[in-house]
């Protein structure tokens, strides 16, 4: 597993989810980024196992933007439409 995201990645905010499950850091970082403000790059911190399946497709659904992946770190921009 590696220890830090990427050095290129450039980004407003950090949420870490910690051990929790991919659920459970979804819906924590759902209500997290209510505030944020569109465009917002997010670096997100999960060691669950699963997330390199989850999050990629709650961006689809939800339609943030992945813009790139290094387990346990994901660099999503918030809502970037709404711009």
């Amino acid at each position: 597993m590696q220890e830090t995201y990427p050095e290129h990645w450039e980004f407003e905010d950090e949420f870490d989810g910690g051990e929790e499950t991919c659920g459970r850091v979804i819906i924590n970082l759902y209500t997290y980024l209510k505030r944020a403000a569109p465009g917002t790059r997010v670096l997100l911190i999960s060691r669950d196992a699963a997330a390199p399946i989850e999050f990629p497709a709650w961006c689809r659904m939800t339609r943030n933007t992945l813009l790139d992946m290094a387990h346990p770190f994901y660099l999503i921009e918030y809502k970037p439409e709404q711009k």
